[in-house]
């Protein structure tokens, strides 16, 4: 008859010969689940690399100012690339649309829109709309090394050299000298639109801005005659019009006007006081 102590050694060894062989099948089962993951996942990548359905074609389109190899050189950059070092970018399944629009706006500021769409299996067509000149950003009123900017005061791109004045030249600004001005306001975007139309609202007094330059306390704007106006950047540019819009309905500044013909410069900077003088000294 076997002894109590060896019936339970028996039943130890019993179970953890159990416990062992579970997991053991527990172990390979794992390393199984592992091998067919990585097999998986290294048979998708090389699926997804296959030439037929990686894009190898870059076609750019509506672009002026901006060189066609220099969109094509980023756009490459971001493709070649991989996600985590195991699936290309280049996939037409995975490619980075939206990486690709966001790089290249920040990389040329005359962007303004940019599609992308696939023309066939293994050509990505990228459709530019680049912002439109609406005048001139200059460091000082002399200089002929100007740049672009939008109708929301943002400088975008470098300007070619003009003999007159084809665009409004503006100066000055919220502008570092130290650093290059593109993609930069020359204004806050608000206040450069209520600028905009401020000067639009001077042609019908016969004074057609050329040049705007903007200190830190007050605003300058020459015009084509050769006068020039000045404007204290706080005020209310509505209502500096109207204190404008009364002084040329005025008699004495007709008559003054008519016997000069040329506005020397018009001070708007004090409310409803406006200083004002002619060429000839009236």
């Amino acid at each position: 008859m076997a002894k109590k102590s060896d019936v339970h050694f028996y039943k130890n060894k019993r179970q953890n010969s159990l416990v062992v062989r579970r997991r053991r099948k527990l172990m390979i089962t794992g390393v199984l689940i592992l091998i067919i993951f990585v097999t998986t996942i290294l048979g998708l990548s090389w699926f997804l690399s296959q030439p037929f359905i990686v894009i190898n074609n870059l076609v750019v389109s509506g672009n002026l100012l901006i060189a066609t190899d220099d969109i094509l050189a980023v756009t490459k950059k971001i493709i070649t690339d991989s996600y985590f070092g195991l699936f290309a970018k280049s996939n037409i399944f995975f490619y980075p649309s939206k990486t690709i629009k966001k790089t290249l706006a920040a990389t040329f500021p005359a962007i303004k829109n940019i599609h992308g769409n696939l023309e066939n299996w293994q050509t990505l067509k990228l459709s530019v709309e680049e912002r439109t000149p609406f005048g001139l950003w200059c460091q000082s009123v002399d200089t002929t090394a100007c740049f672009y900017l939008d109708d929301n005061g943002l400088i975008f791109s470098s300007a070619a050299v003009f003999s007159d004045n084809i665009f409004l030249k503006f100066t000055g600004g919220e502008i570092n000298a130290s650093s290059s001005p593109l993609g930069k306001n020359f204004l806050p975007s608000d206040e450069f639109r209520r600028v905009s139309f401020f000067l639009d609202s001077l042609v019908p007094f016969g004074l057609i801005p050329i040049v705007f330059e903007a200190n830190p306390n007050e605003y300058r704007i020459y015009s084509k005659n050769g006068g020039w106006l000045i404007i204290n950047t706080a005020d209310d540019l509505s209502q500096v019009l109207e204190n404008l819009e009364t002084i040329f309905r005025s008699d004495n500044f007709k008559k003054a006007l008519a016997r000069s013909g040329v506005i020397d410069y018009i001070d708007l900077r004090y409310g409803n006081k406006v200083f004002y003088k002619f060429k000839n000294g009236d």
